[in-house]
Order: C-alpha cells, then structure tokens, then sequence
C-alpha cells in the first residue's frame, strides 16, 4: 500500500506539534512558515475585501427613492365658491360647535372685526366686502359674521345692496330687504352710522350645522358685556357659497334677548389673540 503524502500543512502542523520528530532545521523553520501563510492569507482576504467595497458595490448600489414633493402631496376636497374658478377652499368639515375655529386674522371692516380662516374663506374680493365660504361649520359661520355687518339693511353702506344681492336666498323677503336698502341710502328711512355700531362687540356664536343648511347664533353685547343680545341667522348652501335665509323684510337675523353668555362658544380678537 502506498504510503500516504501529507500536504505542505500537515507537515509544517507536524514539525511543530512533534519536533521530537524532525530535525533541528525544520522544527527550527516550521512555525515560521506557518505564521508566513497565515499572514499570505489573511492579505489576499483584505484585498478581496477592499476590491469588493470600493470597485464593484459601489456600481451596484441601489439609487435611493425619490422623496415626494410638495407638490404631489394629496389634497383635501376642495370646491371652488367663485364662478369663475378663482377660489378654492378646504370643504373638510370640522366640529367647532364647542372649540372656535383658528382664525388666521381679524379685519377691521366697517365697524366690526371679522374673522379669516385659512381654507374657510373669505376668498373672494369684491367692491367693498368679501364672500367665497366653505361647505363646512366654519365656512358658515365666517359668512354669517361678514353678512351681518355689511348686509345689514340699516346700516347700509355703499356695498350693502352688492352682498344683499349675493348673499340673501331669492324671494319676496329678499325683494323687501333691497328696497329696505335702497330707502336707507336715499334718506327714506334713518341709518345707524359705523360710529353707533362700534358700539357693539360681537362675542362669540352658536351653531346647528346639517350640511346644506346652519342655524347660527351670534352673541353680541356693550363693551363692557353688560348689555347681551343674541341674532339667529338662517344660512343654505346655495349656487357654491353660503346665502341668508332673511327671518323678516327689515332683518337678516331673528333677535333673541334674555341670552347668557355662557351659552355661547366665546370668538373675538379678545379670545383669540388675534390681530
């Protein structure tokens, strides 16, 4: 039987584990030649290593997803109030029947501050007053503050026949407010100046919201809040934007007396912190 051949490692191994075995030159000599071909090995591991990292993963490295953008991010419905299309607002509805809405800024118009809401509107600029509202509890509500300081019939300024022709829903009541309108800018009938009106402070609302139609109750008083009454207006979502449902031929708004201010959800620049 031949006798087997041991490779260059076991006989090196050998040298070393039985130098008793081997002459002084190769017991000498073994663990040297070992520790050589470790080191080989370990070389051509690292440079392996190194041609894997920096030649060839670099060219197969996945190019990282792009990210979205702004402008691709989805959006909300939206429905544009102005028929010419040059408004558009968020129509996602949101309860504010507890918790006011954020308003973006009060305006002083005419004779009140009246609240903007971004999204809720008002967006649409006309000569003298602004409308364009939301299908939501805000957008209501941000109408009936704007129509009943510039729709008012006796307080009737330069814009009033404009937004009363806008805002109020057709019908005989409607019919007799414009007239209304008409009498106070001839001098027919007397008109409340913007002076006698900044004498009251609009303080805060209710609202019954039913999705093409909302009952809105303002809260309005004296400076000093001594003096409370409240105007329930009668709102339907009409033609894209919220219109009056007059309660009589002289008034936009039924008037309430013997109100308490703790029935109502407080919303003034004074409660916001708004300017």
């Amino acid at each position: 039987m031949a006798k087997e051949n041991p490779g260059w490692w076991s006989r090196n191994a050998n040298r070393i584990a039985r130098p008793e075995e081997q002459s002084p030159e190769q017991a000498k000599r073994a663990p040297w030649v070992l520790l050589a071909f470790l080191a080989l090995i370990v070389i051509v591991a690292v440079g392996v290593w190194a041609l894997r990292v920096f030649w060839f993963e670099p060219s197969q490295t996945a190019e990282p997803a792009p990210q979205p953008s702004s402008s691709s991010a989805p959006v909300e419905t939206t429905t544009p109030t102005d028929p010419d299309g040059r408004c558009t607002l968020d129509n996602t509805n949101r309860d504010i029947s507890a918790t006011p809405p954020e308003a973006t800024q009060w305006v002083i118009e005419r004779w009140a501050p009246l609240p903007v809401v971004d999204g809720a509107g008002p967006c649409i600029e006309r000569d003298g007053y602004r409308v364009g509202f939301a299908h939501t509890q805000t957008g209501a509500l941000l109408a009936t503050y704007h129509y009943f300081v510039h729709a008012n019939p006796s307080t009737a300024g330069a814009e009033t026949r404009a937004i009363a022709e806008y805002g109020l829903v057709d019908g005989p009541l409607k019919d007799q407010i414009l007239k209304r309108i008409d009498d106070v800018l001839n001098g027919v009938e007397p008109r409340h100046t913007d002076a006698d009106m900044a004498k009251i402070s609009l303080r805060g609302y209710r609202i019954t919201y039913e999705g093409d139609t909302a009952v809105v109750e303002l809260l309005a008083g004296s400076p000093d809040g001594s003096v409370l009454s409240g105007g329930t207006f009668k709102l339907v979502w009409q033609d894209g934007d919220w219109r009056v449902d007059p309660a009589a031929g002289d008034s936009l708004e039924a008037s309430t007396t013997n109100v308490r201010a703790s029935d109502f959800v407080p919303w003034s620049p004074s409660t916001t912190g708004a300017k």
